[in-house]
């Protein structure tokens, strides 16, 4: 992955005008949004998708690193879609009422890739609903993670297995992994506290062809 200037003095404008938006560049959340780009490149055995819509886009850090020439930004939070409104077309709502007739890219075709990174973050019945409304053929890529500490974590994985099993994911994925993480400094401890994320991509629908690893 590389840069240029503007794209840099982009989120460097990003981290002045909202002070929340340096969570993004995270060591951990820069780490996750690099595991998507590089999976998507090298282990997905598809071309670089030409079109996309990341659901929790945040401040669309994920869109620009991937720089998929299509690429819809869904959010709940309006401040995230605001900013992400400056380079691509957005849609505020929970993500399991997405319409993908919708075609907010300006085509007629559904998307070649959706993203869920906070699958962590939703009841299974929203997850559900998301899933299933997934386009036939489109892949999918999904994150989460087992931190079961943060208050908004209403759906954090034990582990791998669980992680696939909840997400839908026993059969037809290309890549299902984990990383560790540091999270934030266990102050009773005085130590670093560790996490694990997970992630997988898949296709709707697909083939069962499996690349597992930890």
């Amino acid at each position: 992955m590389k840069f240029n200037e503007t794209q840099l003095t982009h989120w460097m404008e990003l981290v002045r005008e909202h002070d929340d938006a340096i969570e993004a560049f995270w060591p951990s959340q820069i780490r996750s949004k690099s595991w998507i780009a590089e999976k998507l490149e090298f282990q997905t055995h598809m071309d670089l998708p030409h079109s996309c819509v990341i659901f929790g886009c945040w401040y669309g850090v994920l869109a620009d690193m991937l720089r998929i020439p299509v690429t819809v930004c869904v959010d709940k939070e309006r401040k995230y879609l605001d900013w992400c409104e400056k380079n691509y077309p957005v849609w505020q709502g929970c993500l399991s009422d997405y319409d993908y007739n919708t075609h907010l890219d300006g085509s007629n075709n559904p998307p070649d890739l959706v993203i869920n990174t906070i699958t962590e973050h939703i009841s299974q019945e929203v997850y559900d609903k998301w899933f299933e409304k997934i386009p036939v053929g489109a892949y999918y890529v999904i994150q989460g993670n087992n931190d079961f500490s943060h208050k908004d974590h209403v759906r954090a994985c034990e582990d791998l297995n669980m992680f696939a099993s909840i997400n839908h994911m026993d059969h037809g994925f290309d890549v299902l992994e984990e990383i560790e993480y540091e999270g934030p400094w266990n102050m009773e401890k005085d130590q670093p506290t560790y996490f694990k994320r997970f992630m997988g991509i898949g296709i709707k629908n697909g083939k069962d062809r499996h690349t597992r690893t930890k």
